[in-house]
């Protein structure tokens, strides 16, 4: 399966982080650091290789 079709479960991640930034390593199996503002931990990395999220609650749903 290629990587840009690969889906990723987020439910762990919301229950320990709701409603946060969470910038993430390339391949979604690491937290690198969490936050509130997406510029905070933006500045803090300075990496090229991350995945920046944007948690919802875990009692929440999205619907594109």
């Amino acid at each position: 399966m290629d990587k840009k079709e690969r889906n990723y479960d987020l439910r762990e991640l919301s229950r320990k982080y709701p409603n946060k930034w969470v910038a993430l390593s390339s391949d979604h199996k690491k937290v690198i650091d969490v936050g509130n503002e997406l510029k905070d931990i933006v500045i803090k990395i300075k990496k090229k290789d991350v995945v920046f999220l944007k948690l919802l609650s875990a009692d929440s749903f999205y619907m594109p």
